[in-house]
């Protein structure tokens, strides 16, 4: 164990601000808290090209704003303080309002079919941080890990990421608005493909219908009182057993019918 501030902390203990390297295009950077780290870091589930988040680009400009960071027993923790004023969104799919500022969010996705207020994951992970800036620019933050970390928004004007180490934090902007970081950040980890157009309609969907016969009913009565319907989801009672990829032989026979 070591002093620190007038703290006891354990010999592993490192801290500082980390270091940079622009990536991708002006304006995004890649910070690690050392070339050690940087090389102990997992691959990238979040870039579409593992390349564009490793290899630096020619540009002498500078990130406005530096994380820091501290590693101690296994975890990573990066602080970004930001000005007076900013506003968080984004942190992924979670219950509650837009704006995320004052949250605490742990990416560790599960069921939560029963989620309330409360709840604070859901059905997907995404450590990322949407900063909106009193100027009106906007600022992403993106932890570039798969492991579970918490993004901890309850201190004013500050982000806060702690997961296991080694993880990269790559920023994009700041830039004029928010979604010009968003076109950004599609840059690094893709777009979505052109939906086609019958998904675009109205998609009926609850939990559950007990059988075929309920679910016809349903598509029936969308058309007889000449309500648009595109889709309907039968969730999982169409199941044998809630296994995937069948069938109750019962209640949803031929399914193939019902296309």
């Amino acid at each position: 164990m070591a002093e620190y501030e007038g703290k006891v902390v354990p010999a592993d203990f490192t801290s500082g601000n980390m270091l940079f390297k622009p990536i991708l295009e002006e304006g995004v950077f890649l910070f690690d808290c050392s070339s050690d780290d940087r090389d102990a870091a997992f691959p990238s589930l979040s870039f579409t090209n593992q390349k564009n988040r490793d290899t630096p680009i020619m540009n002498h400009k500078v990130p406005m704003y530096t994380p820091t960071f501290e590693c101690v027993s296994g975890k990573q923790i990066v602080t970004i303080e930001l000005p007076t004023g900013t506003s968080f969104y984004g942190t992924g799919e979670v219950s509650g309002q837009l704006e995320r500022t004052g949250k605490r969010v742990f990416t560790w996705n599960i069921a939560a079919w029963g989620f309330d207020s409360g709840t604070t994951s859901l059905y997907q992970s995404h450590p990322w941080v949407l900063a909106v800036l009193p100027n009106g620019e906007a600022l992403g933050i993106l932890a570039d890990t798969m492991r579970c970390c918490e993004v901890d928004l309850q201190k004013e004007w500050t982000v806060k990421f702690i997961a296991s180490s080694s993880y990269l934090v790559i920023t994009f902007g700041p830039f004029a608005s928010p979604n010009a970081v968003l076109i950004s950040l599609s840059n690094a980890i893709g777009t979505i493909f052109m939906p086609p157009k019958w998904s675009l309609g109205y998609q009926q969907c609850r939990w559950s219908y007990d059988s075929a016969v309920r679910v016809l009913e349903v598509a029936r009565t969308f058309r007889e009182k000449g309500i648009p319907c595109d889709v309907i989801w039968m969730d999982i009672d169409y199941m044998d057993g809630f296994r995937c990829f069948t069938f109750d032989q019962a209640s949803y026979i031929s399914p193939i019918r019902y296309l």
